[in-house]
């Protein structure tokens, strides 16, 4: 016959949660069934092996990173920042001498200028979140 103790019971008593009349029936309910201490013995066994166990992140990074952060990183964005200035200065360039309709200049002028606009918002208040954000340091 089963006791009226469940697993969970039993796992509340081994971490000390359960009310005092509570123990009392698990106390004896674990006096009475060799299932039960079984049972309890298993959980108290995977509560110490699990007790033991750590994760301690590698504190080890290369002198490339600091390396990649300080220099590589930052010369690449003026790099690509300066080419697509002088690209886009180069595209207005062409598209304002151009012979097309001025009508047809002025929507396509308005166009892009509202992309560059909605990305700009776009990527200042993620930049904002990214400041207050708690788990931007968390690696995988």
């Amino acid at each position: 016959m089963r006791p009226t103790v469940s697993s969970e019971d039993l796992m509340r008593f081994l971490d000390g949660e359960l009310p005092p009349e509570e123990i009392a029936r698990v106390e004896d309910a674990l006096e009475r069934s060799t299932e039960l201490q079984r049972e309890f013995r298993i959980f108290q066994a995977l509560r110490d092996d699990v007790s033991g166990l750590s994760y301690d992140p590698p504190a080890h990074t290369s002198v490339w990173d600091g390396v990649q952060r300080r220099l590589t990183r930052p010369l690449g964005w003026i790099l690509f920042v300066s080419g697509a200035i002088l690209w886009m200065a180069y595209g207005g360039w062409v598209f304002a001498t151009s012979a097309a309709n001025p009508v047809e200049k002025l929507a396509v002028g308005a166009l892009t200028i509202g992309f560059f606009i909605l990305l700009g918002a776009t990527v200042s208040e993620r930049l904002r979140e990214w400041r207050t954000d708690p788990y931007r340091d968390i690696q995988r």
